[in-house]
């Protein structure tokens, strides 16, 4: 068999312009769009057409491919997004591959890929580029904690939020860990230009380190740019863009804030949550109640003390031998 060009691409002899890639797939930049923002998604086992594909290999395929569809006219300002296959007939180059190009009614898109649009320079070509990378990953970690979907998470989702569980701890530490730790530190400021993308970041900095630093220092190392991230977007009132089951983890960097003021902020938000979403969300309310009241009392969650090397009063102690005195 004659090596093809996405393989090449694949061991680094091709340059691609890479937007996303994993131990199973890449996406890439089409060379010759039919509009800026034109993804190529490829397996990076090399087979020539869609009923070579494992049955294993579906999900994890197909879980990048729905998040693309949805990232690709995020990322690009579109209005909806073409994804199509070809298996033999018309296909360019032999690797099973997908095509994910943005839509806009009225775009002048002539039959079947035509016509090209090629970028104007590298420049701009980059510019399309760092912007999917960027959308691909924050709709990547939103799907992984609410579920695909735009309608409330399903059960299944919800109980992997406040538990412990190491499997689910090592499926954030594989596919998000090294995202989390640039989000720690400092990077990805350009996540911090629209709603979903803060969203994102706040869940690497206030959910995954909690996750995956529990019972240490680690845990809250996110908190204070969290707390920033959450209270720009209530300010600027972006978080109403939000679901309702987004909007709990958009607020929550304040009930995890020591301060009074944090409290009054987490407080404000969950009672404004319950008005507007329903019973449902009454539960979150109440946490928010709980928290707050020891904040009021102690001026801090004396269950951190140990993690952060402060000493416990004799009245935090007697307190942390209480049940539901910890909020790990």
């Amino acid at each position: 068999m004659k090596d093809c060009v996405f393989c090449a691409g694949l061991r680094g002899e091709v340059e691609l312009s890479r937007v996303f890639e994993d131990d199973e797939v890449l996406a890439f930049l089409d060379h010759r769009p039919v509009f800026p923002g034109h993804v190529l998604l490829i397996p990076k086992r090399h087979m020539e057409t869609l009923d070579e594909l494992r049955p294993a290999e579906v999900p994890g395929l197909f879980e990048k491919l729905r998040v693309l569809s949805r990232a690709v006219p995020l990322a690009t300002g579109g209005q909806g997004c073409f994804v199509a296959n070809n298996n033999v007939v018309s296909q360019s180059v032999p690797h099973l591959h997908w095509h994910a190009v943005p839509r806009t009614k009225g775009d002048g898109l002539k039959g079947f890929f035509w016509p090209r649009r090629p970028y104007a320079d590298a420049e701009a070509r980059e510019a399309v580029r760092s912007q999917l990378e960027d959308v691909i990953l924050q709709e990547l970690i939103l799907d992984f904690w609410f579920g695909p979907g735009p309608g409330p998470a399903s059960e299944a989702y919800v109980k992997r939020w406040f538990a412990q569980d190491a499997e689910f701890d090592a499926a954030i530490r594989q596919r998000f860990g090294s995202v989390m730790e640039a989000a720690l530190a400092g990077g990805l400021t350009t996540w911090e230009n629209s709603a979903r993308g803060r969203l994102a970041l706040i869940l690497l900095l206030d959910q995954f380190t909690r996750n995956l630093g529990r019972h240490t220092a680690a845990a809250f190392a996110g908190d204070e740019r969290a707390q920033r991230v959450a209270l720009e977007m209530v300010n600027q009132q972006v978080d109403q863009t939000l679901t309702a089951d987004q909007r709990i983890f958009a607020y929550l960097p304040f009930e995890h804030g020591e301060s009074a003021a944090w409290q009054k902020m987490s407080l404000k938000m969950y009672e404004q949550l319950r008005a507007e979403a329903g019973e449902d969300y009454q539960r979150y309310l109440i946490y928010a109640q709980k928290h707050s009241v020891i904040i009021e009392r102690f001026g801090r969650y004396p269950h951190r003390n140990q993690a952060l090397g402060r000493a416990s009063t004799p009245e935090e102690v007697k307190f942390l031998n209480e049940p539901d005195s910890s909020f790990w």
